[in-house]
């Protein structure tokens, strides 16, 4: 039989599956399953952003909406919102770096000792200037806090470490982290120097920049085509490996490695002036692409609460195809980052409609682009909502839950931090599964991904993920979470060969559609607890 005949085949039995009456688990599982076998094919070759694949996949989504009743919440009424990118690619060529200390040189080697970004504002990126050290670069009010005390970086290089104090919360100080080059460019910073610690090191080597250095970096652009916070104010920038970084102390009399005691002793690292001076330099090409976000509406029974929303949120994306590897399977299929999540949010829209009973507040399904980007497509959302803004009262966001075992444990990350902790609780243990606490805090889980976006406009939000047991005994033929993040996130590997459990992921499914549809029925809407950190920020 010719391939392409078999797989029209294939796809027809897939929509005759999709199709089936929601009318127990064992057809949510297969519904599940159905959805999981078109998403991550290779059909899709990794739904990067911009891509054919993609496309394909939102115009999946926007089919599925409506054959649900789901009303279009998009642009001129249909059901996309497009966006428009700017992308730049990094020549490989053209990076160089050097130091300077009186009259000693260190020239760096691209990639093993320092790594570079490709600039979506320049063509050609050029710095020079002194070196001022001001640890994580970190100004945090909220934590009494402030790493630029006593130094000026005006007009100079920022030399920071990745990461925060070991002894800030783990998501309050990765939200200051994320704000740290913000903070340097409101000192009037001209490059930043970024240098990895142990700690960082462990969550993501340095040596992984090899991996996407060939991939573009893009921002979204406004209606006047301005780059959203592309920080022109940093001409150039860089970040080094931790034996690059010791280069780099050494040449200004200093020791990183009592940088990195100091850390790990919990005390705070001196700001100051280095007396050496930096050149980098590196060229890009600029082109433009646009994606869609996918976005719908279920109108809810109440016709005051109806202008409410409760919005679900789900990202398409992934990271398409890996050029750079040499032999073997180089498409990044991401069966569970993100075709899990979005698999989750369809057939929690499947419940909610066919259940008969429409929820008293409005449902905003937003299927967003760009996340692996850096939270693109959330952001430009949350930044261009097409329902007003204040109307919406909560997120509940579904982003790689990993499915390939029997797990009976949930992490709820952003439960503690409002009134919607008691409505998660409850609805885990109705479905026979634990809520247990973060954890993981060294990962920052909760600023990594597309709530985040919603929660800088002051939108609480929660984020669940299956965990691993302590000591849970994993059958042969299953992966646990920590191997899973390990072996197979961002890798080819990470496709529909691995063991996915469809059964728990079905209740994985009715525990997120408990929480959507409590919170759409409630009297009040959800309210940030008043000791909470987020309650205190609202990006404007």
């Amino acid at each position: 039989m010719p391939h392409n005949t078999s797989r029209l085949i294939q796809l027809l039995i897939l929509t005759l599956l999709i199709n089936l009456p929601y009318s127990s688990h064992a057809q949510t599982a297969k519904r599940f399953e159905a959805h999981m076998d078109f998403l991550a094919s290779d059909l899709l070759q990794g739904r990067d952003t911009g891509s054919v694949g993609h496309e394909i996949a939102s115009q999946y989504i926007a089919t599925e909406f409506a054959k649900m009743g789901i009303l279009p919440a998009g642009d001129d009424g249909g059901y996309m919102q497009r966006i428009d990118f700017k992308s730049a690619v990094l020549d490989l060529d053209s990076p160089k770096m050097s130091l300077r200390h009186g009259k000693d040189e260190l020239e760096l080697e691209f990639l093993e000792e320092f790594a570079v970004s490709a600039d979506v504002n320049r063509l050609q990126s050029m710095v020079s200037g002194e070196l001022v050290f001001v640890g994580f670069g970190i100004d945090a009010p909220f934590l009494n806090y402030n790493d630029f005390t006593g130094v000026d970086v005006k007009g100079k290089i920022a030399v920071v470490l990745r990461g925060k104090p070991n002894h800030f919360p783990s998501e309050e100080g990765s939200h200051y982290a994320r704000t740290s080059t913000e903070s340097m460019i409101d000192r009037g910073a001209i490059g930043v120097i970024a240098i990895s610690t142990p700690t960082i090191e462990k969550i993501w080597a340095f040596s992984r920049a090899k991996e996407y250095i060939d991939k573009p970096r893009i921002k979204w652009v406004n209606k006047g085509g301005a780059v959203h916070k592309g920080n022109p104010e940093i001409q150039a920038s860089a970040s080094l490996s931790i034996d690059a970084g010791k280069k780099l102390f050494a040449l200004a009399g200093l020791d990183l490695e009592k940088v990195f005691a100091q850390i790990e002793a919990g005390e705070k690292p001196q700001a100051q002036v280095m007396n050496v001076s930096a050149d980098i330099s590196y060229a890009s090409t600029h082109d433009v692409t646009d994606s869609p976000n996918v976005v719908g509406i279920l109108e809810g029974s109440d016709e005051v609460l109806k202008h409410e929303y409760v919005l679900l949120s789900a990202h398409t994306d992934h990271i398409g195809v890996s050029s750079h590897i040499d032999i073997g399977d180089k498409i990044n299929n991401g069966a569970m980052d993100n075709a899990a999540g979005v698999s989750t949010l369809l057939e929690m829209a499947h419940q909610i409609t066919q259940s008969g009973k429409r929820p008293k507040r409005s449902i905003l399904l937003t299927m967003v682009t760009a996340e692996e980007k850096g939270l693109l497509g959330s952001d430009y959302f949350a930044n261009n909502p097409t329902v007003p803004l204040e109307s919406i009262v909560a997120n509940v966001n579904l982003d790689m839950p990993v499915l390939t075992n029997a797990f009976d444990q949930l992490i709820g990350f952003g439960s503690e931090h409002s009134s919607m902790g008691t409505v998660i609780e409850q609805a885990t243990i109705k479905n026979g599964m634990r809520l247990i606490p973060d954890p993981m805090p060294e990962q920052s889980i909760f600023v990594r991904s597309d709530q985040y976006s919603f929660v800088k406009k002051g939108i609480p939000a929660v984020y669940l993920v299956p965990a691993d047991q302590a000591d849970m005994k994993f059958d042969d033929h299953e992966i646990s979470s920590a191997e899973f993040l390990v072996e197979h996130y961002h890798k080819p590997s990470d496709q529909l060969d691995l063991p996915i459990n469809y059964d728990v992921a079905a209740k994985f499914v009715a525990i997120n559609a408990a929480i959507a549809t409590e919170i759409a029925n409630a009297e009040a809407r959800p309210q940030w607890n008043k000791d909470s950190f987020f309650a205190t920020i609202d990006e404007q």
